[in-house]
């Protein structure tokens, strides 16, 4: 047992438990760094060879599951370093190794904070952000006694406790948006021009008159800025050196603007201030590109190719298939669900794109890898379907899993009202019966605005979506027993498939058959098909709550996985505060024996009841079934 005065010696200030128990409640991955360098501790795992056998591996990121290594408290309170591992809480870092750029490092929004000491005085070193969209590592500058200027890290591990470290502010991370992530990628690209600047800055009854117009007209001609940008630029820069004269550096803005084409006026720019900073003409101002905007590359010119003629001679290398949720999505698949209403189709679809979303398991079901998801909801008022979502985000919550809500997306219909959409003309309808030019149109401006949204979320967190569409009854006029009906949407599915956007939709059974509405034609390009049955009252379990979810599961088409153990029926339940379970395939006698041993009815008595028609013999081996299934007790 540790006692509550185990410490972590950090040069000066010390981690209490209390304060290691704080940074993981955050999520903050904390890993112990080896005492000489910066470089994370190693540690031994084993894992099967290609002939079976256990190897030893070293890695201090994952282990043979995948996952990430995980330190144990002592381990973390022993270790004189201590860093966070970025990718294991979708960390980044605004480094900053210069002491010119200390006094810039408010230009970040405020989040944890870690300074340093260097010959008695402390400056900020990092800023520590939460951001789970793209990310990008990039290192600016190189100063001569410490590295890099500035850097925004990621992918990699920040030195964060211990040593000469200090907390400056000791908070939680704060957790950026997709347009702050943006905008701190350009402030670093800031920093580290103010920073050179300010080591270049002449001193004072010299030459800042010359240096200041050129850096001026330099601003003018190599950003895109405005003026009021500028101003605040040279205002930062002046304030950090000292430099009083700041009115007098501003006013001339507006009127080099005017006179930068003019060549009698002779607005300085780069090349002089590359003279001034006294830097070779050769190397130049790295710092001045680092603000340039970024130039658009163009599109590489399309050459024809003739496709290759291939027989099973060839030794070819084709890419393996993909899962996102091992065994029922793959990266590239159409999937549909499919039942009678309130079978579970939109409660489950809701719960696996959340585990989607966030990197969980669901009821079995494996997430291999973690995907943006776009929800639309075609059926459900926004209240409602919100409501289903945190009662499924509160189940998970309850295992201890945190929610990655910034990547689950979801439009209902009242979010398509709000915006100026009406009932009568849906563009959100992805389907039509195409039977005249109008239709054609109608479902044509549905299927594009969903295919539109879709890359609006990729182009927001660099991952291709997966989405749904619940249900093709509500978005999309057509005869769901007609197969000329089903084909535009089947179609398009399949297209958005090779492209990469895997789907799942949704729509009701047949009503006199029970089977998947529409022809076979329909069910040839599915990946997964599954059938949800709604258990009927006298099949049911006996479950607390106002509202609950029991039904039934089956696999209608498995294409990856087919004849195995994943395929077979089975029954699922959630309660009302979204806890799942998932029991084998009962029959209609299990729920009469469940209901009768419920009741303290004995086993002789139960064969009496006519509802059963099986011996008592054949009731004890169910009793005994349902006993090791832990349905009953």
């Amino acid at each position: 047992m540790w006692s509550g005065f185990k410490r972590l010696y950090t040069g000066g200030s010390m981690i209490t438990e209390q304060e290691l128990k704080q940074y993981k409640e955050w999520g903050l991955h904390l890993i112990p760094l080896k005492d000489d360098t910066k470089k994370p501790v190693s540690k031994p795992y084993w894992k099967k060879n290609g002939t079976g056998k256990l190897e030893r591996h070293d890695s201090w990121k994952w282990n043979e599951h995948g996952d990430y290594l995980k330190f144990s408290d002592e381990e973390i309170l022993e270790a004189q370093r201590v860093g966070i591992n970025h990718e294991a809480c979708s960390v980044i870092d605004v480094d900053c190794d210069a002491l010119e750029g200390s006094q810039f490092m408010s230009e970040f929004p405020d989040t944890l904070t870690i300074g340093k000491k260097v010959n008695g005085s402390t400056y900020i070193r990092k800023k520590i952000y939460f951001y789970d969209g793209l990310t990008e590592h990039k290192s600016f500058g190189k100063d001569t006694e410490h590295g890099s200027v500035i850097e925004n890290l990621a992918h990699t591990q920040s030195f964060c406790f211990g040593k000469d470290r200090i907390t400056l502010n000791n908070v939680k991370p704060t957790t950026l948006s997709n347009d702050q992530y943006k905008r701190l990628k350009e402030s670093v690209r800031e920093v580290y021009a103010l920073t050179m600047l300010a080591k270049y800055y002449p001193k004072k009854d010299t030459f800042r008159d010359k240096f200041s117009m050129a850096l001026t007209g330099t601003l003018l001609r190599q950003t895109n800025w405005n003026d009021n940008k500028i101003k605040n630029f040279i205002e930062r820069l002046c304030n950090a050196v000292g430099d009083n004269a700041v009115n007098k550096r501003t006013e001339k803005i507006g009127r080099f603007r005017e006179n930068l084409d003019k060549e009698e006026k002779k607005v300085f720019g780069v090349k002089k201030l590359t003279e001034l900073c006294g830097v070779d003409k050769k190397i130049g101002l790295d710092f001045i590109d680092a603000i340039k905007p970024e130039q658009e590359k163009p599109e590489k010119e399309k050459t024809p190719c003739e496709y290759p003629l291939i027989n099973a001679s060839m030794d070819i290398t084709y890419p393996p298939t993909q899962f996102i949720m091992e065994p029922i999505f793959t990266e590239r698949s159409t999937n549909q669900f499919y039942g009678e209403p309130e079978s579970g189709k939109t409660l489950v679809g809701t719960a696996i794109g959340i585990g989607m979303s966030s990197g969980h398991d669901f009821i079995g079901f494996k997430s291999v890898k973690k995907v943006p998801v776009l929800y639309v909801e075609g059926e459900l008022p926004g209240t409602e379907f919100r409501s289903r979502i945190d009662t499924i985000v509160n189940g998970y919550a309850e295992k201890g899993l945190n929610f990655n809500s910034s990547w689950f997306y979801y439009l209902t219909r009242d979010d398509l009202e709000m915006h100026g959409f009406k009932y009568g003309f849906d563009p959100i309808a992805v389907s039509r019966n195409l039977s005249d030019k109008d239709a054609i149109d109608y479902g044509k401006a549905g299927r594009e605005l969903i295919e539109k949204l879709v890359k609006r979320v990729e182009k927001e967190t660099g991952v291709k979506p997966f989405f749904f569409l619940d249900n093709v009854t509500a978005l999309a006029d057509i005869d769901e027993n007609r197969a000329q009906d089903w084909t535009p949407l089947i179609q398009w599915t399949t297209h958005m498939k090779s492209k990469g956007y895997s789907n799942c939709f949704m729509h009701h059974a047949n009503k006199s058959t029970g089977t998947s509405s529409g022809s076979g034609a329909k069910e040839r390009l599915l990946d997964t098909s599954i059938k949800f049955e709604k258990l009927m009252p006298d099949q049911r379990f006996e479950m607390p709550g106002y509202k609950n979810l029991q039904c039934r599961v089956k696999f209608t088409k498995s294409r990856n996985f087919g004849g195995g153990q994943w395929d077979k029926p089975f029954i699922l339940t959630m309660d009302e505060h979204g806890k799942w379970s998932k029991y084998p395939n009962l029959v209609k006698d299990d729920f009469i024996i469940i209901e009768l041993f419920k009741a303290g009815i004995s086993v002789k008595e139960m064969e009496a009841d006519p509802r059963l028609k099986i011996k008592e013999k054949t009731i004890y081996k169910h009793i005994y079934k349902l006993k090791k299934m832990e349905v009953i007790k």
